[in-house]
């Protein structure tokens, strides 16, 4: 017989993982020494603790090999275990190789304007959530900032506060359209079958902003002449990282435009749905 630290060496492992193993009931010393405590092992256990490093090699905790060592398991079973192990590593490389490409973006971004300051796009999911708005086509700009500032206004006017969350801008992006085609509105704090009548026949209806499982965002400062600069931030992202946009992009105001920010200082954020490209 070996003593514990003699089994190591030939084992290849430490003499802690030894006594670990003694703990969990994996694998009990041959004898221990009633005296000094001293552990000794059987070159006989050596396949039996080759198949626990193995089995964890494979990903398989301690608590999954301990009945697989008995035989407690059958082959169907431990099948099912590993094939939910490979798909669990096979989504962590999905995901490591996304943070790969967000790594590629931003030394690029680097090497472009060296630095990387102004422009942090941030990958986000979002929930279904209630949406009290009116859908519109504009013609111009000017006539966008208009509209927005009357839903707002009236929203903050006739809407609770404890119903109200952000105003929000949705823009569908249909090809060829010659409008801009729009949904404005307030997301809710929970689901409600109100309408509201802003000017004229102008009104507000319920529905819902639909869930988004990965969206690219940004935070930049109102809606002003700088604008497009943080669009174009996000257009580059979501092509460097090998996405496609993938829904109507949503403008979220963080802050309200009728405080002392204002429509052109409040902060907002861009939301682009995306999916990876074909």
């Amino acid at each position: 017989m070996f003593r514990i630290g003699e089994f190591a060496q030939i084992a290849q492992v430490s003499g802690r993982q030894l006594r670990f193993y003694d703990q969990l009931g994996l694998l009990r010393p041959t004898h221990t020494d009633a005296q000094t405590g001293y552990r000794y092992y059987s070159i006989q256990q050596l396949p039996r603790l080759n198949s626990i490093l193995a089995l964890k090699e494979l990903g398989l905790s301690l608590e999954q090999i301990a009945p697989l060592l008995e035989k407690e398991i059958s082959p169907a079973e431990l099948r099912g275990m590993l094939t939910m192990k490979r798909a669990e590593l096979q989504r962590l490389l999905r995901d490591e190789e996304t943070r790969l490409r967000h790594i590629e973006s931003r030394i690029a971004q680097i090497d472009r304007q060296g630095g990387i300051e102004g422009y942090d796009v941030v990958v986000k999911s979002a929930p279904p959530t209630p949406f009290l708005s009116l859908h519109c086509a504009c013609e111009t700009m000017d006539e966008v900032v208009r509209m927005v500032r009357a839903v707002a206004e009236a929203g903050e006017r006739q809407i609770k506060p404890a119903l109200r969350d952000k105003l929000f801008v949705v823009a569908h992006n249909d090809q060829g359209a010659e409008t801009l085609d729009l949904d404005i509105g307030f997301s809710l704090t929970r689901p409600s079958n109100a309408s509201l009548r802003i000017a004229g026949d102008l009104v507000l209806s319920a529905g819902e902003l639909p869930a988004v499982q990965t969206m690219a965002t940004i935070v930049r400062p109102g809606t002003n002449a700088e604008s497009h600069t943080s669009f174009g931030a996000v257009g580059s992202w979501i092509e460097a990282n090998r996405y496609e946009v993938d829904g109507p992009c949503r403008e979220v105001f963080l802050e309200p435009i009728t405080g002392p920010t204002g429509f052109e200082g409040a902060l907002v954020e861009i939301q682009f749905p995306v999916r990876p490209a074909a």
